[in-house]
């Protein structure tokens, strides 16, 4: 520290203003600094006390190299100067490579000094290990793809390779630098002038880069192929090369492919020259057509006058068949028909040939066509031959096409030999193109494999019947009936076999519609028979258990379990409801109403039917189409649209309730997604659309969503009716629902409803709810044939206090009705026994009271006679189960009904 002390004035802050690192150490105690500039302690984040304690030595990192470590410590000791790489601990424990520089130096003191100075070479070392990344991804790349590489040091004469000559030439990268000649040394063929020409030209820079394709020979004594590429990397300000890279890739058996490709070629055109056909090859994307000689010697036409184009051909078809070729080529390009067909040509001399095309189109991988290749023939002799035939048959053909039936003709090898009008016209085929032709090529794989057995049991001597269901070539399913009836020769042998089939799609689907009618017919009486059933134990189940509330209103638990009772038969009315909204059989009360004010209005009990983490939002277009449609169905449905929402969304997420206007197109369209029975048809739509971010179905349960009683969810927690209930409603008011759904992403419900012109009509409100409920004291009948259903009405009306009297049946019910003047009204059940059912009644008792009123009630839900009775006001229903306020309501609403307001029927 004396020497230091001792350093001229503004010796220290000279050093405090150097940028690198500096310390200044005793040379013969070099254990403790004597002084460390700001730019060391920057470096390091030590401070300067903790630098001037510490050992010099403890400064350095373990990471550093050993002979580095021991080179610095040497220095240090024999106060010698010295540059020396290591590593430096910073005070937080960072690693940090400096390059130092020992240097001794003599003050004015009397003590040596050395000066460490340090410079931080953290970018240096990323530089390095990034070069070196790279260079390891180079080499990487070029085992990879398999290329041997030399770089060429022009200005050092050097030549440097990687290791893949050992596997393209099998020679050592050292045994290559050993080579005098530059050519040998760039594996450039010496004995190929025009190769090293070119490499000469793009050396001096007259092209932009290197690259041909030679033979060299390898250690082996192997000839292999190589395609070579070559640029200059770096030139000077003169254009001079100074560095150059090149690589080689071993193209050996690309060309032996190509050898071999020109010997098949060849064999090829041998066999084709052999042969009697004209062999044609048309390419698509160039327009070039190949003729084979045999070809133009067929319509006798030498090459110069019958060029390698498609138009040399269509020239010489005959006009009356062009058309037909011309639509035959097309339908087999876009794949839907085989290409082998009939057709004339004239010749140069101006004759008539009868020609067999055939073809087959090459396609890529997204089935485009590339090329058609094929051949001709003359099939002239086979055509007269087969019109003599024709001549012969045409009285009895006239009599086999006046039959509905599709009759032919097959010979023992399957090929067709007659065919029937008829016949020709379901396959669209004549006769003239499908006689001699076999039978499966006619018909098609698909639908000769459903009827081959058939042919081959009648060419066995066996008469065999067949039915079954085929497509026609207008895209029609139609189902036809078939007899098979072999053909002997005088000595017994089968010639061939008589087909004749009938059409029956009319009469099956006439079978088919009888059963569906009956089936639905047996469905509509069941589901009727055990609604009605089951709606009158409920209306028992109800009306009692409201009536026991109101008598244990002084127990509340007793109050709370008969209220949970009524809760449970309630929902059990709700699932009858459900049921018949399945099978369309509800009686909708539809109203012109708008999307937007509907779901406005239903958006707050929306909001509290979910959870806190699910948020809801209502995304509504403006001047949204009005529709008519039931407005309580319809919240319904959009309730439960959003409960399954919520349903699917455990973890939390966003319900989007939007409507909007679409018209589809005049074609009817099949929406993507899962969209239930039939199509969605054109026409004005407004669209209700309820998304969710849940966590969506897979195919096969979305294929299910509409199935009654099919759920997701955990037994008790879903009846697997909301759907279907949707489904049904939607459907019955003449519109369309669409669902998609995306595993993990969420489901989206859309209701197509018509469009409806016409005013909104205002949504009907609820009456405020009254504790008390109305009551009276009027006389009133109440007609049961259920005698439990009966006894609790009667127990409810007499707790309301009105007079009650009742009957099980009609009869009685007129025998009251007589003994009793005071009857203000009649509650009478729909469906009665004993051949007086309820309208009838009404009419029998209003021959002898024509203001009498009338209540029906029903656990049915429709009926001809009484929904004839609604539609005219003279007829008021109440639905089974109703809750006693309901019917409380009801009764004292018809009694004080003036008579001036009842409409009078027609």
């Amino acid at each position: 520290m004396t020497a230091v002390s001792s350093a001229p004035p503004g010796s220290l802050a000279m050093l405090d203003a150097v940028t690198q690192g500096v310390l200044v150490v005793p040379a013969r105690d070099f254990d403790r600094p004597a002084h460390a500039n700001k730019a060391f302690l920057q470096l390091t984040g030590y401070e300067r006390e903790e630098v001037l304690a510490s050992h010099v030595l403890s400064l350095c990192s373990d990471a550093t190299d050993a002979d580095s470590m021991q080179q610095f410590h040497q220095a240090l000791r024999s106060a010698r100067a010295c540059t020396v790489e290591i590593v430096l601990v910073a005070r937080d424990g960072r690693a940090i490579p400096v390059r130092v520089a020992v240097q001794p130096f003599e003050g004015s003191g009397e003590t040596p000094h050395l000066v460490l100075t340090f410079e931080d070479l953290t970018r240096v070392v990323r530089t390095r290990e990034s070069l070196r990344t790279s260079e390891a991804r180079l080499q990487v790349a070029m085992d990879a793809s398999a290329l041997s590489m030399w770089e060429w040091n022009v200005e050092r004469d050097e030549v440097y390779y990687n290791d893949h000559w050992r596997t393209s030439l099998g020679v050592d990268p050292q045994q290559l630098l050993k080579r005098e000649s530059l050519s040998d040394r760039l594996m450039l063929p010496s004995d190929q002038q025009s190769v090293l020409e070119q490499f000469e030209q793009h050396f001096h820079g007259a092209t932009p880069h290197f690259e041909c394709e030679y033979s060299l020979v390898t250690a082996s004594g192997e000839t292999r192929w190589f395609a070579a590429r070559a640029d200059v990397v770096r030139r000077d300000g003169h254009g001079k090369a100074l560095r150059m890279v090149g690589v080689l890739r071993d193209i050996t058996r690309r060309k032996r492919d190509m050898q071999l490709a020109a010997e098949v070629q060849d064999r090829w055109e041998r066999a084709v020259r052999g042969t009697s056909d004209g062999m044609y090859e048309w390419n698509l994307l160039t327009g070039h057509v190949w003729y084979a000689s045999r070809f133009r010697e067929i319509i006798g036409y030498e090459h110069e006058d019958f060029p390698d184009t498609f138009n040399a051909f269509q020239n010489v078809l005959h006009a009356d068949d062009r058309t037909l070729v011309l639509h035959k080529i097309r339908r087999h390009l876009e794949n839907q028909v085989q290409l082998d067909l009939r057709c004339r040509v004239v010749t140069r001399s101006g004759s008539v040939l009868w020609c067999r095309m055939r073809g087959q189109a090459d396609r890529d991988a997204a089935g485009r066509p590339l090329r058609l290749s094929g051949s001709i023939s003359d099939i002239s002799a086979q055509i007269e031959a087969e019109e003599a035939l024709s001549r012969s048959q045409d009285f009895y053909g006239t009599i086999l096409d006046s039959l509905p039936l599709y009759v032919s003709y097959l010979d023992r090898d399957e090929r067709i030999v007659y065919a029937n009008r008829q016949f020709q016209q379901f396959f669209r085929l004549p006769l003239a193109s499908t006689r001699g032709q076999p039978v499966g090529d006619v018909i098609g794989e698909r639908r000769y494999a459903a009827i081959g057995p058939s042919f081959r049991a009648a060419l066995d001597g066996r008469m065999v019947e067949s039915q079954g269901q085929f497509r026609s070539p207008d895209g029609q399913l139609v189902d036809l009936e078939g007899i098979f009836v072999p053909h002997f020769n005088e000595a017994g042998e089968v010639q061939g076999c008589f087909v004749a089939a009938r059409d029956v799609t009319e009469k099956h689907q006439l079978e088919a519609e009888l059963r569906q009618s009956q089936k639905m017919e047996a469905v509509g009486r069941l589901t009727g028979g055990i609604a009605h059933d089951f709606n009158n134990l409920l209306a028992v189940i109800v009306g009692n258990m409201q009536l026991l509330s109101r008598s244990l209103r002084e127990s509340p638990r007793l109050l709370h379990q008969a209220e949970t009772a009524m809760k449970a038969a309630m929902r059990g009315a709700d699932l009858t409801r459900r049921l018949l909204a399945f099978a369309r059989q509800q009686v909708l009360e539809p109203r012109v109403v708008d999307l937007g004010t509907l779901i406005g209005g239903m958006y707050d009990l929306l909001r509290r039917s979910l959870t806190g983490d699910i948020e809801i939002r209502q995304v509504c277009a403006p001047l949204v189409w009005p529709v008519k449609i039931d407005p309580g169905q319809l919240e319904n449905a959009i309730l439960n649209l959003v409960i399954n929402a919520r349903d699917a969304m455990p973890q939390g997420g966003a319900i989007i309730v939007s409507t909007r206007n679409e018209i589809v197109g005049a074609q009817p369209v099949e929406p993507s997604g899962f969209n239930g029975e039939g199509s969605l048809q054109p026409g004005e739509y407004a669209v209700l659309e309820v998304l969710d971010t849940g966590t969506g179905m897979p195919p096969d349960t979305l294929k299910r969503v509409f199935e009654p009683f099919f759920t997701t969810k955990d037994v008790g927690k879903g009846s697997g009716l909301g759907l279907p209930m949707v489904y049904g409603f939607v459907r019955q008011s003449g519109g369309h629902v669409r669902i998609t759904s995306t595993v993990g992403k969420g489901t989206t419900v859309q209701l197509f409803l018509p469009r409806c012109p016409g005013d909104i009509e205002a949504l009907p409100r609820d009456a405020a709810p009254s504790s008390d409920m109305p009551s009276g004291w009027e006389t009133i009948l109440v007609v049961e044939d259920n005698a439990e259903v009966r006894s609790t009405a009667v127990d409810i009306l007499n707790s309301l206090g009105y007079r009650v009297l009742e009957a099980a049946n009609g009869y009685q019910a007129l025998e009251q009705f007589m003994q009793h003047t005071d009857i203000a009204l009649v509650f009478s059940d729909v469906m009665l026994p004993g051949g007086l059912p309820g309208p009838m009644l009404v009419d029998k008792l209003r021959e002898r009271r024509p203001g009498l009123k009338i209540l029906m009630t029903s656990a049915f839900s429709e009926s001809s006679i009484l929904h004839r009775g609604m539609l005219d006001g003279t007829l008021q229903l109440l639905t089974k189960p109703y809750r006693v306020e309901d019917l409380a309501r009801q009764v004292r609403t018809i009694l004080d009904e003036n008579e001036e307001m009842r409409s009078v029927p027609a």
